[in-house]
């Protein structure tokens, strides 16, 4: 999409890569934040034990929603069976269109599922310097469990894209002419208050991998050659009608200063 959408600013590259690769993706949402916000925060409440005082601790989760094709397909099944692979990179939540309603595939977390994209807890300790504040302990009030993230209700915090998409909602543009069955997906960061960037860079690598053009951990150069090596590929194909004639093409290059992947 020419220019991109707003939610894609700082990972476009990321974006079209997957885009290429068959993974089509409809939103990026993070609430990341500084790390001397990242952890437990002194509150104004009232300790009830002498000497202490209440932390607060607030968790958002950088998420990636969007689709693939639901049908039988190499590249699908093995890109999905890498995101289960990787439950410390990944959580994800799937719904085939062909399922029913509140059918889903879930991998990474606990046995309750994914982690949330919201919780936050509240908890009694000494006072402390923010280079040393203590490790958070006790319940978590969860307002927005992962599920939500597809299937959130009026009633509640999130209203879910999926309800979104059956109400005609302005999320269902992304997908007003297909012509196929999805199986929708959210990707989640396990790792909290980190900025959907990280996300996408490595939901991004994962295609490029089970596309053959790469392997091991992520690294700004590997990802630059793996990626202009199939973007060079995919233009080869989808251009290939252009005559001679007409001067031919060029693609950019990643690994010839664009910082879009580091």
């Amino acid at each position: 999409m020419v220019p991109p959408p707003r939610f894609c600013a700082e990972a476009v590259a990321y974006r079209n890569h997957l885009s290429l690769a068959g993974v089509i993706i409809a939103d990026m949402v993070s609430s990341s934040k500084p790390p001397a916000l990242c952890g437990p925060v002194p509150s104004t409440q009232r300790a009830k034990r002498p000497g202490h005082i209440v932390w607060a601790e607030l968790e958002t989760r950088a998420y990636i929603f969007g689709a693939v094709r639901n049908e039988p397909d190499a590249f699908t099944d093995s890109f999905l069976n890498e995101l289960k692979a990787r439950p410390d990179l990944f959580h994800y939540i799937t719904h085939s269109e062909s399922d029913p309603i509140g059918k889903t595939d879930v991998s990474g977390g606990s046995s309750d599922g994914p982690l949330p994209y919201l919780r936050f807890r509240n908890f009694e300790a000494p006072r402390a310097s923010p280079d040393n504040r203590p490790t958070g302990h006790g319940n978590w009030t969860v307002p927005v469990p992962a599920t939500d993230i597809l299937y959130g209700k009026d009633d509640k915090l999130w209203v879910g894209y999926l309800t979104q998409l059956a109400r005609g909602g302005s999320t269902g543009w992304f997908f007003h002419f297909k012509k196929f069955k999805v199986k929708y997906f959210v990707v989640i960061d396990p790792i909290p208050n980190r900025h959907h960037k990280f996300l996408a860079q490595q939901l991004a690598w994962t295609a490029l991998r089970v596309k053959g053009y790469g392997e091991g951990e992520y690294d700004v150069k590997k990802y630059a050659k793996a990626s202009d090596t199939f973007f060079d590929q995919c233009a080869a194909e989808r251009l290939a009608w252009m005559p001679k004639s007409a001067g031919g093409w060029k693609t950019t290059k990643m690994g010839e200063g664009d910082k879009d992947c580091k």
